[in-house]
């Protein structure tokens, strides 16, 4: 059998993986509940010669290239947790992996839940987890995916908010679930426009905090939006401080930084390493 020919089953072979596995996710696709409830898409497949961390660290790569964020990984317990950001207009939408071993093969479970009131077909959302699946590999493609997955890290990007609105936002997050906004938020990088309200020290750090009027005397309201303030403060490096003796009260500034952590029972949330924009 010559080299070429070998070449080419092997080519075949490797096209006919990814569609076998699209195929399965098709004949295990599942919805339950509804829009009343919050819906819930599920589907299964099976990764050839592949392992739990393999199958782990590829559905890394992937997830984030699709404009997720990974929001917590456990290659112990095979379990991970990948979220679409939430736009002005959309909430979080999370999916949820469970990769198990059998035999030299790894069992890849995803669901993608909804909350109750968003509307999404099973039509449009079959062929996108299909889609998602099919770019799994076994063998040895299947371990250098995971090799170069495993090291990505959650997009950079900088996400662009005004200081009150984001405000309400993780005031809406804390009421569903004040654990997970850290874990939802930790690391993005945003860029907040406001307005000063207070310096001062914080350990080797300077905390500038952004004025954020509560809810409850703004002349627009918004119906069901009635939690209770949640502050934000910015804060800045020792080599910031010639920047930061110029803020003054009430100064209009936009403040680019990382999220560092939501503290639910002070109703604050911080972002280190910031810098002022202009």
């Amino acid at each position: 059998m010559t080299y070429k020919l070998l070449a080419a089953i092997a080519l075949a072979l490797s096209s006919v993986a990814p569609a076998a596995i699209a195929g399965e996710c098709e004949d295990n696709f599942s919805k339950s509940g509804s829009i009343f409830s919050g819906t819930d898409f599920s589907s299964r497949v099976t990764v050839p010669d592949s392992t739990v961390k393999d199958a782990m660290g590829q559905l890394r790569g992937i997830m984030i290239a699709e404009k997720m964020d990974v929001i917590t990984e456990d290659v112990e317990t095979g379990s991970m947790l990948v979220e679409q950001r939430s736009t002005g207009t959309t909430r979080a939408i999370p999916t949820l992996i469970n990769v198990s071993a059998d035999g030299k093969d790894a069992t890849v479970q995803m669901t993608v839940k909804t909350e109750k009131g968003q509307m999404a077909k099973a039509d449009a959302m079959r062929p996108y987890m299909c889609t998602l699946f099919a770019k799994l590999k076994g063998g040895k493609e299947g371990r250098a995916a995971a090799a170069q997955g495993a090291k990505t890290q959650n997009n950079a990007d900088v996400t662009v908010k005004d200081v009150f609105m984001f405000s309400r936002e993780i005031a809406r997050e804390a009421k569903g679930n004040a654990v997970a906004v850290t874990a939802r938020h930790k690391g993005r990088n945003y860029a907040l426009r406001g307005r000063v309200d207070y310096v001062q020290e914080d350990g080797e750090d300077y905390n500038v905090s952004f004025e954020i009027p509560d809810q409850g005397k703004m002349l627009i309201q918004v119906p069901g939006d009635n939690e209770p303030r949640v502050g934000v403060a910015c804060l800045f490096r020792p080599n910031q401080l010639a920047n930061v003796l110029t803020f003054r009260k009430g100064d209009k500034v936009t403040f680019k930084g990382q999220f560092l952590r939501y503290d639910d029972f002070k109703r604050v949330l911080w972002l280190q390493n910031c810098v002022q924009t202009r």
